[in-house]
Formats: structure tokens, C-alpha cells, sequence
């Protein structure tokens, strides 16, 4: 307990004053937008049957990057690519910075290439997930012109950092920092997902190898600059979340408070445990039984349980959709989309980089409606839909224990363990709700 008011005296978060101050719209759900799908889009298919592939995790590298590990023999890619390797920030649970492959890494071209083929069998999104920080690609913005004019909207996982640097955004852009997230702005199909692990500075920092001095600082004050703008004023199209990941014993104690920062302010706040990919293959946590069956449980119990005390969900909705490994935030992208990898390997999503969850080796060379048809995700949610069984919440078949995870970062019965928990908490609280009275009587 000691350990958390410490923590709780050093949190900083930025000065965004709530939206919400009279309650939640009807309807409301704290999801950004592009993230997920509605069961009607789950359900659409092309004029010739094909369930359409509504979104892609995609890769995109700066040019000089791929040209400095494309360079030389291809038995050394791997190395080039470790030792070429450059990111201002440094997260130490990244999953997209190592590379194991021979594959020549993907060219912007050869990625428009894969997303043309997947407009035509109806793409709608796509998240960039890395490596490195597209906010410092100096090619962003031609990169984003391409998504606008293709009405493609693109989540962009970032620190966020540039956003607040007016250092960061002169030497990558030549612009301000506010200049920088005006122009950012405008552009209709951004979604930012902003890394927000910890409020607390030391904490945020402690999970990084940076030399950005001040960066805890610098990401709200650019988190300020971009709701200072609007982009947090749509409460049916949010474009922009918080994203509070991996959850470890670090952070777990103030995501609940993070959770409740965001959504009062109409940004969404996404939650999960560890990747078992990348460098999250590394993390404890993976192995703390504790952890996962209780700590990790009562967490998502707890955001719940508030969704419905704010009437933004109900019990009924919760038993309906199922738990979401994201809490609150529905997850359906293992039967919606792929993940394109840097050097043209695709794998079912981010969550795990097995040969089980793998479904091309490189798409330069195979077909991408083959490969969808192919995929897990393709068939589960065909018979999904096929059995009546589709819900827009889906277990993480990618970090969840069973038999494709033999150890994953969420254990086999999390999702019951919630809504047991959620019950139980419940009738607690009803236990102990003296009895009131009307007309003298007690009831």
C-alpha cells in the first residue's frame, strides 16, 4: 500500500479537463475508431462470398533503414537489420525491433503494393505498429497522403513524444511542435494510439532507453496539444487512445486510474497483458500464476464493474459479448485481418510470433486472397458467423493459454474468472447495502 501512495504523490497527467461532467452519452463505448468491427461488418462478405479482410497490422521501416540492412549477403540480413536498427525511444518490451528472418525487408512500395490487393477484398483500416516511431519517418506525410486519398484510415501506435518536442519535430520536420500536431490533424484518417503506461515519470522511463530528457513531460504536453485541437471532442468517432500496455507489476496498480483518466475525457484506454512475442517474451509476468489469476483478474473485474456503475455497459452486455482482453475495449482482429511484418511475413496478429499463429512467409510471393482464406482467423470466423456464434468481443486465441499457447500471458479460464469475479463483487456489495425505507418500512 505504501508502495502505491508513493507512486500516486509522483503521478503526473496531462491537463485535459473531462468531457463528460454530466455523465456518459447513451450508446457510448470508449473504443478509438478502426480499431474494431461491428458484428455486421464481421458478417460482410464480397460478391462472391469472401468474408471481407477488413483490416491489417502493417510494418513500414524509413528508407534508409531498409536500404542499409537490404545491402550485402542475405544470409546477414538478420544482423544488418539488429545492427541498423535505430529508435529514439527504446521501449525494452518491444515485439517489432528484432528481426529472424532472411527476408529483405518490405519497401513503402512493396507495402502499398499488399494494400491495394487488400482494398480489393474490403479493406477499411490499418494499424502501424513499427518498428521504430512512424511520427519520425520523414516520409510521414507522404505516407499518410496515400491513406488519405485512399480513404484508408490509419491507427498509429506512438510514445507520442514528438507531439510535445519542439526539438524532436524542428530536426524530423522543421516544424514546431503545435505546427507539427496541426498538420497531423488534418488529416482525416489518423488515429493515434499514444503509449501511456505509467502517470508516473520514473516508472514511464524505467521501461525505456531513451535519451529524450523529460519524456513523460513531453508526451502529455503533447497529448494537451492534440485535444487542444478537437481531437478528442467526437464521442462517436474517437481518434485518439491511451495505450496503457503491456500491463505488468509496474503499472498495474494505477491502470484502473488511468482507465477512468481517459474515458471521463473521451479518450479510450486499451489494456493488456504482455505480448508473447518480441522482447515481451521476457517479461515475468508470463510466468507469475499469481499475477494472471488473481491481480490481472481483479484488474479487468474492477474496470467492469465501473463500465456498468457508469451505465456505459450492463451486466447482460458483458455476458453477451464476453470478457474482451482489452477490458472494455472489444477485440476482434484475429478474425478481421492479418499482420504484415516488416520483411513480408504475415502472421495472424501481433499477440504471437509462433510458426502456429504464421500464415506466409513472404506475401511478395503468394497471394494474399489465398493467404486470407487460409488463415485461422478466416475460417473461425466464418464458422463463427456460420453457427450464429459471432460476438464483437473475442478471446486472445494469440496470448491466451490452451492448446495452441501452452504459456501465454493470459490464463486459460481469465475470462470466466472475470465474470465470476464481476458477480461476486456484486453480490458483496449488496451484502453489505444496509436496507432503506419507504413509508416508514424498512425494505
Amino acid at each position: 500500500m505504501k508502495n502505491q501512495l508513493d507512486k500516486a504523490k509522483k503521478q503526473v497527467f496531462p491537463n485535459v479537463s473531462e468531457v463528460f461532467t454530466n455523465g456518459f452519452p447513451q450508446n457510448y463505448r470508449p473504443w478509438v475508431d478502426g480499431w474494431s468491427f461491428s458484428e455486421d461488418q464481421l458478417r460482410s462478405k464480397l460478391p462472391d462470398g469472401t468474408y471481407k479482410l477488413l483490416t491489417l497490422d502493417i510494418s513500414i521501416s524509413s528508407d534508409d533503414y531498409v536500404k542499409e540492412v537490404n545491402a550485402g549477403p542475405q544470409e546477414n540480413l538478420s544482423q544488418r537489420a539488429e545492427e541498423n536498427y535505430k529508435c529514439e525511444i527504446g521501449c525494452k518490451h518491444c515485439f517489432e525491433c528484432k528481426t529472424d528472418t532472411n527476408n529483405p525487408l518490405m519497401t513503402f512500395d512493396e507495402m502499398k503494393s499488399v494494400i491495394e490487393k487488400a482494398k480489393r477484398l474490403g479493406l477499411e483500416t490499418v494499424k502501424f505498429l513499427g518498428p521504430g516511431e512512424l511520427l519520425h519517418n520523414p516520409k510521414l506525410f507522404e505516407i499518410l497522403d496515400y491513406f488519405e486519398s485512399g480513404n484508408i484510415r490509419i491507427g498509429i501506435f506512438t510514445k507520442g513524444v514528438i507531439l510535445g518536442d519542439n526539438e524532436l519535430s524542428q530536426k524530423f520536420f522543421s516544424l514546431s511542435a503545435k505546427d507539427f500536431c496541426k498538420k497531423l490533424y488534418n488529416y482525416n484518417c489518423v488515429r493515434l494510439l499514444i503509449g501511456f503506461t505509467s502517470a508516473d515519470p520514473e516508472t514511464e522511463h524505467q521501461r525505456l532507453q531513451t535519451s529524450i530528457e523529460n519524456f513523460s513531460e513531453k508526451r502529455n504536453r503533447g497529448i494537451e496539444n492534440m485535444t487542444a485541437l478537437g481531437m478528442n471532442k467526437d464521442p462517436q468517432c474517437q481518434r485518439m487512445a491511451l495505450i496503457c500496455a503491456p500491463i505488468l507489476q509496474d503499472n498495474i496498480d494505477e491502470a484502473f486510474q488511468i482507465f477512468q483518466w481517459g474515458v471521463k475525457r473521451n479518450i479510450p484506454v486499451v489494456l493488456a497483458p504482455t505480448m508473447v512475442s518480441g522482447k515481451g517474451l521476457a517479461m515475468p509476468e508470463i510466468q507469475n500464476e499469481d499475477f494472471k489469476n488473481n491481480t490481472l483478474v481483479n484488474l479487468y473485474a474492477d474496470i467492469y464493474s465501473w463500465l456498468i456503475k457508469q451505465e456505459i455497459m450492463n451486466a447482460n452486455q458483458i455476458e453477451q459479448e464476453g470478457v474482451s482482453p482489452y477490458a472494455g475495449f472489444a477485440c476482434n482482429q484475429f478474425i478481421s485481418g492479418m499482420f504484415v511484418r516488416k520483411d513480408g511475413r504475415i502472421q495472424a496478429c501481433p499477440g504471437n510470433e509462433t510458426r502456429t499463429f504464421r500464415y506466409c512467409n513472404d506475401i511478395r510471393h503468394d497471394d494474399l486472397e489465398a493467404v486470407w482464406k487460409n488463415s485461422m482467423g478466416y475460417k473461425l470466423r466464418k464458422e463463427l458467423v456460420e453457427t450464429g456464434k459471432i460476438t464483437i468481443s473475442q478471446p486472445c486465441y494469440a496470448k491466451t493459454e490452451g492448446e495452441l499457447v501452452p504459456k501465454g500471458s493470459i490464463p486459460k479460464n481469465f475470462y470466466q474468472l472475470v465474470i465470476d469475479k464481476i458477480k461476486n463483487d456484486k453480490e458483496e456489495r449488496q451484502r453489505k447495502t444496509p436496507p432503506f425505507a419507504i413509508g416508514g418500512v424498512l425494505k
